[in-house]
């Protein structure tokens, strides 16, 4: 007869495995929590991926249970697997055409592989990588829930009083003999000078058959803002954004009010006013997405933004492209032509309808040849400019994208020529039609160490318009800017009274799109660029009254943080307690110009840069960078 085992030897309760599904629902979350506090994007986003990975962890677990009778090992590899899976596209976008093509599935095989053999072994369960595999996952999840839930219970930005306290409506005519408007915005499209100065590109034929059919084509034409979100905001609400900078402050990188001036314009609440059906074409871009129009065009296979960062991250465009033969770039390819190919289908809808279609052409990812030929970079898919574009070197970068752009700019040119034509043939009345780019072409990889021809380049538009003859208002001018267009056009159509604003245009990096430089002052830039590297004078509001041991060290990690990747050192480091429980960067501001006129603190200079968050001993801080001083030694 064996003896009893004691009750304290007895087995231990294997824990149950839930990292697997944990691990699949972190990516998601991370990438939605990371980016919608600044870029709003519907928590909707979210259900797919979100369905879809958790699927696909059930299924690989189940797999695994089946050959490795364990539910504990067969959880371990599929938690290892999700995570090649999802870190692939990061690896890949970090490596470039630096390694070889191989190198990166081949190094993933071999973790998956080394992973399955080790937790293979039979007789063994893993209980405490386990345990601690499911708190960490569950740690990952939690860090970006909280933040998700609190973005999307959080309301919108609301504009409406905003728009409407800044501009007066025009007075209200509706009628079925208001013309149609199309409002067709070519992302980069540059102006005929810039197209041959510096891509060699002759568009003379097309600017020549354009005025052929009645178009108005601005040959000074810029734009008011060197940004998408910018020039679309002010563009629609027929206004500078000086106002919309004052709310968030020029050191902020917030775009949600930009996104909300778009999704609700004041052009597009006028042309309600007067009766107008609002018709929108998928962009697969953010802010130009309007699925609540009253009529939206989109292709059965569109992919939102988001979607392709998220996908972008995977190793699912590889998998796709060895699979299906289907990538991003396809997708890509079919939202451009799917737009020029429908929107002479809006002469069909009872008018008047207004029309916006924004088409990411011929900006980056650069998905065509010349004559349409359909290109697959083996680059990580992105709607960046400059680094959409495959390179082995810096050296090589800009003729690479000069020519890329060149290409695709001279296929879209061939297609829009076409639909225009198309849109005027089955157009029973004439339509206003509106081609304009947003901003001109990127060349350059770096934002902030632009030349003045640099410069020149990314303002310098397409801006061509079609009104119909006999409309009395302003006339058109060979120097018109976007902010100006609808203003001209309302005066003309509707006989309003809105005077014209002065053509100004003014340049903004990504990292500070709020902090404006007027471009016919480049020395202003000039000026900003050169202290970029200056020495910081750091004010530091910290939680209690003592002060780091190494107060240069301290500042330095807060410049690190507030700055990544920036070489600059403390010029001067001043502390105090933190003015309240709350890390609002205007109380710190406050508090700081309140102790310069006391004469407790020097006056460190004008309109800071911010930091709140937790500092480098991770306890909170708001940190006021200066850029002032002398290089320290």
């Amino acid at each position: 007869m064996k003896p009893r085992r004691p009750a304290s030897r007895a087995k231990k309760r294997n824990p149950f495995p839930v990292h697997h599904f944990l691990l699949a629902l972190a990516p998601v979350l991370f990438l939605y929590s990371h980016n919608a506090s600044k870029l709003p994007i519907a928590p909707s986003e979210l259900i797919l991926p979100l369905v879809a990975s958790l699927a696909a962890a059930l299924g690989l677990w189940l797999l695994f249970w089946l050959v490795m009778r364990s539910s504990r090992r067969a959880a371990l590899v599929t938690s290892v697997l999700l995570v090649l899976f999802y870190l692939y596209g990061r690896v890949q976008a970090t490596i470039g055409s630096k390694a070889p093509r191989l190198l990166l599935p081949a190094a993933a095989g071999v973790i998956l592989l080394v992973t399955i053999i080790v937790f293979a072994r039979p007789r063994r369960e893993f209980r405490g990588l386990t345990i601690f595999a499911n708190l960490v996952s569950l740690a990952l999840v939690l860090i970006n829930v909280v933040p998700s839930i609190l973005i999307s219970l959080s309301p919108h930005p609301c504009v409406s009083a905003f728009l409407q306290a800044s501009s007066p409506h025009p007075g209200v005519s509706v009628g079925s003999d208001l013309p149609d408007i199309y409002y067709i915005i070519l992302d980069s499209y540059a102006r005929e000078d810039i197209l041959s100065h510096d891509y060699g590109y002759d568009n003379s034929s097309f600017i020549g058959h354009l005025r052929s059919k009645g178009f108005l084509v601005g040959s000074r034409s810029r734009s008011n803002y060197a940004q998408t979100y910018l020039s679309l905001a002010s563009s629609l609400n027929m206004t500078y954004l000086d106002s919309v900078a004052g709310r968030t402050g020029a050191a902020s990188d917030d775009r949600a009010l930009l996104l909300a001036m778009i999704a609700d314009s004041r052009v597009e609440r006028v042309l309600k006013q007067h009766g107008y059906t609002f018709v929108s074409f998928a962009s697969g871009y953010t802010g130009t997405e309007f699925e609540d129009a009253d009529v939206h065009f989109a292709p059965r296979w569109a992919l939102s933004e988001f979607a392709n960062v998220l996908i972008s991250t995977t190793a699912l465009p590889a998998i796709l492209q060895l699979v299906a033969r289907h990538s991003q770039w396809d997708a890509q390819r079919q939202i451009v032509l799917y737009a020029l190919e429908r929107l002479p289908d809006v002469a069909r809808i009872r008018p008047p309808v207004f029309a916006f279609c924004h088409i990411i052409a011929p900006h980056p990812p650069f998905v065509f040849g010349p004559h349409g030929e359909k290109l697959n970079p083996s680059a990580v898919f992105t709607l960046n400019d400059a680094d959409a574009v495959p390179v082995i070197n810096h050296e090589t970068m800009r003729e690479d994208f000069i020519k890329s752009y060149r290409d695709q700019l001279q296929f879209v040119t061939a297609k829009v020529t076409q639909t225009i034509d198309r849109i005027l043939a089955r157009s029973t009345q004439q339509p206003i039609v509106i081609l304009q780019g947003d901003h001109g072409p990127a060349s350059f990889r770096n934002w902030d160490d632009l030349s003045p021809d640099q410069l020149v380049e990314r303002m310098a538009i397409l801006n061509a318009c079609l009104i119909p003859p006999g409309s009395t208002g302003p006339a058109w001018y060979d120097s018109i800017s976007p902010v100006n267009t609808f203003r001209l056009i309302f005066d003309r159509v509707f006989d309003d009274t809105l005077s014209l604003l002065p053509d100004r245009s003014w340049f903004s990096t990504f990292r500070q799109p709020y902090r404006f430089y007027d471009i016919d002052h480049p020395e202003t830039y000039e000026q900003a660029r050169s202290r970029q590297n200056a020495p910081l004078s750091v004010l530091v509001f910290a939680a209690g009254n003592s002060e780091p041991a190494d107060p240069d060290r301290y500042a330095r990690g807060l410049i690190r943080l507030r700055y990544p990747g920036a070489d600059r050192l403390p010029a001067g480091v001043y502390f105090r307690p933190l003015p309240s429980d709350s890390l609002a960067i205007t109380v710190a501001e406050q508090t700081y110009r309140r102790a310069v006129a006391s004469g407790n603190l020097p006056d460190l200079g004008p309109e800071p840069d911010s930091y709140a968050g937790p500092g480098p001993d991770h306890r909170p801080v708001v940190a006021l960078f200066f850029a002032t001083g002398e290089q320290k030694q």
